[in-house]
C-alpha cells in the first residue's frame, strides 16, 4: 500500500509542471489574440486621420487654372455675343468648355452652378471658394483684357451693386433655375456619354437664356410705365438717368461670374447705339444684389427640384 501512495504522488509531481506550462501558454496565446484588434483598431484610426487630412483632390491646381480658363473664354463670349444670338453663341462656347474641362473640374465656370451642385451635396463644402475665386478670377481677365484692347475705354464700376429690381430678379432667377435643371438632369443619367452631357448642359444654358430674353422686355415695358408716370407727378432730378434702369440692361446673364465682366448700357449707348461709353459716362457691372440672391436662389431651387422629381419618380417606379 505504501509503494502505491509513493507512486501516486511522484506521478503528481511529474504531472504539475506540464499543467503549469499549459497554463502559461494559454496566457501568453489570450494576449496575443486580445493585442491583435487592438492594433487593427490603431491602424483604421490613423487611415481615418490620413483620409481627413486629404480632403481637397490631389488635382486641385488643375482644377483652379481649368475654371479660370473656362470662365474667361464664357466672359468673352457673352461680351462679344450679339443680343439677338447670344443665347446660341454662349450656349455652343459652354458646351466646348464641358468637352475640354469636363473631366478636370466639373466645368463649373459659374458660381451659381458651383452653389447649385453643392446644396444637391455634389460638391464638397472646402471646395466652393476655390470655384467661386477661379471663376472671378476668369471674368476679371477678360475685363483686363478687354480693357487693353481698347485702350482703357472699357472699364467697370460697381456704383449700381446696391441696386434693385424685383423684375430683374425674377428674369435672373426663372432663367437660372430652367438652366440647373437641365444641369441637374443631364448629371443624374448614367447612360449618356461626356459627349451627350456637355451638348445638354450647353443646351440647357440656351433654353435659359432664351427664356429670359423673352419675359425681359415685360419687366421693361412695365418699369417704363411706371417711370413715366413718375416723371408726369414730379420733375426728374439731374442727377438721375434719363431712362429706367431696366432699359439699361441688355438681358439675364444666369451667371455672377460673367454678370461682373458685363456692364449696363449709357444713355448714349442706349440712344446712339455706341459700342463703348462716352467720355464722361460709366460702364456700371451688372453685378449687383439682384444678380447674386436670384442666380444662388434659382440655382438652389431648379437643382432640388429636379431632385425631388426624380425621388417621387424612383418611388412610384
Amino acid at each position: 500500500m505504501a509503494t502505491k501512495k509513493t507512486t501516486t504522488k511522484k506521478a503528481t509531481a511529474k504531472a504539475a509542471p506540464k499543467k503549469a506550462a499549459a497554463a502559461k501558454a494559454t496566457k501568453i496565446t489570450t494576449k496575443a489574440v486580445t493585442a491583435e484588434p487592438v492594433a487593427a483598431t490603431k491602424t483604421e484610426v490613423k487611415t481615418v486621420k490620413s483620409t481627413t487630412k486629404s480632403a481637397l483632390p490631389n488635382n486641385l491646381v488643375n482644377l483652379v487654372v481649368a475654371e479660370v480658363i473656362g470662365s474667361f473664354i464664357l466672359t468673352l463670349a457673352a461680351l462679344f455675343s450679339t443680343a439677338v444670338l447670344a443665347p446660341l453663341y454662349v450656349g455652343l462656347t459652354l458646351m466646348l468648355i464641358v468637352f475640354a474641362i469636363g473631366a478636370i473640374s466639373g466645368a463649373h465656370v459659374n458660381p451659381a452652378v458651383t452653389f447649385g451642385l453643392w446644396t444637391m451635396r455634389k460638391v464638397k463644402t472646402i471646395l466652393v471658394p476655390f470655384y467661386w475665386v477661379s471663376q472671378f478670377l476668369g471674368a476679371m481677365a477678360a475685363v483686363v483684357l478687354l480693357g487693353s484692347l481698347t485702350g482703357g475705354a472699357f472699364s467697370v464700376h460697381f456704383d449700381k451693386f446696391m441696386n434693385f429690381s424685383w423684375g430683374v430678379f425674377a428674369v435672373e432667377l426663372i432663367g437660372t433655375a430652367i438652366f440647373m435643371f437641365g444641369i441637374a438632369a443631364v448629371l443624374s443619367r448614367d447612360d449618356i456619354k461626356a459627349t451627350g452631357k456637355a451638348v445638354g448642359i450647353g443646351a440647357s444654358l440656351i433654353i435659359g437664356l432664351i427664356v429670359s430674353s423673352v419675359i425681359f422686355p415685360f419687366v421693361q415695358s412695365a418699369a417704363t410705365t411706371s417711370f413715366q408716370a413718375q416723371q408726369n407727378n414730379q420733375q426728374k432730378a439731374e442727377t438721375e438717368r434719363s431712362y429706367p434702369r431696366e432699359l439699361y440692361i441688355g438681358g439675364a446673364t444666369l451667371n455672377p461670374a460673367v454678370a461682373l465682366a458685363v456692364t449696363e448700357k449709357t444713355d448714349s449707348q442706349l440712344q446712339a447705339g455706341n459700342p463703348l461709353p462716352g467720355q464722361d459716362e460709366k460702364a456700371n457691372s451688372r453685378l449687383s444684389l439682384e444678380v447674386i440672391g436670384a442666380t444662388l436662389i434659382g440655382a438652389a431651387l431648379g437643382g432640388n427640384l429636379f431632385l425631388l422629381t426624380n425621388y417621387r419618380n424612383k418611388n412610384e417606379a
